[in-house]
């Protein structure tokens, strides 16, 4: 029988070359996968400060407005008092407000509104000798241990002398400042829920961490 040359076959060669192709591709595909992957980014949203502690102003302007909406009836004369303060109370119960007698944000916010759309809010008849508007409302009884009432009537029984009269003042961070009708200024301290003089003067070295306006208000020129 004649000798016949061995010749490689053609499918098992072609069937290796696939198999090596296969497994460069599936090992290119893994080496893509893991450097394409990226980590989803982190979140840069951010909680915004707490800032609970309004700063709260009462001067001439605000005893405008009070008397153009009706309770405040006594003269414009930039002296802050208990006539002021009834003033704010009266507001308060009118518009169905929280009756502390003190000018916070929701009250400011309500008094600027109310001028704004001529609205007298305060008559005669609801002057406080009636039942007021709203059976809830009551004075602020809820003070912390280190606060005091931000009303011009509490701040002068902090003044250190008597017959005293407040022009203008600022409560902030259990701290109170203003002025005085002989040009005077002053700064208190809320402790125990009553007004006191600082032991260290504000204005010098213990001024750190104080509220800038009450600085302004008690230390500026």
């Amino acid at each position: 029988m004649p000798h016949r040359p061995h010749r490689p076959t053609r499918s098992l060669a072609a069937g290796l070359i696939g198999v090596v192709a296969l497994l460069g591709v599936a090992a290119c595909g893994n080496s893509t996968e893991e450097t394409t992957t990226t980590a989803a980014p982190a979140s840069t949203t951010t909680t915004p400060p707490n800032n609970e502690e309004a700063t709260k102003i009462f001067d001439e302007q605000i005893q405008q407005e009070l008397q153009t909406v009706g309770c405040y009836r006594g003269n414009i004369d930039g002296i802050l008092g208990p006539a002021s303060d009834e003033a704010i109370l009266e507001f308060q119960r009118a518009e169905g407000l929280s009756a502390d007698g003190e000018l916070g944000p929701k009250t400011e916010a309500a008094l600027k509104s109310a001028v704004a759309a001529g609205k007298k809010v305060c008559t005669p008849s609801s002057s406080t000798t009636t039942t007021p508007k709203t059976s809830t409302t009551k004075p602020n009884t809820t003070l912390a241990p280190n606060d005091a009432p931000c009303t011009a009537t509490a701040l002068l029984k902090g003044l250190p002398s008597e017959g005293e009269k407040i022009t203008r003042f600022v409560c902030a961070g259990g701290w109170a400042a203003g002025s005085l009708d002989n040009g005077s200024k002053f700064i208190l301290k809320a402790q125990n829920g009553a007004w006191y003089a600082p032991a260290q003067d504000p204005c010098g070295s213990a001024s750190a961490g104080l509220d800038p306006a009450i600085l302004e208000a008690g230390c500026g020129g």
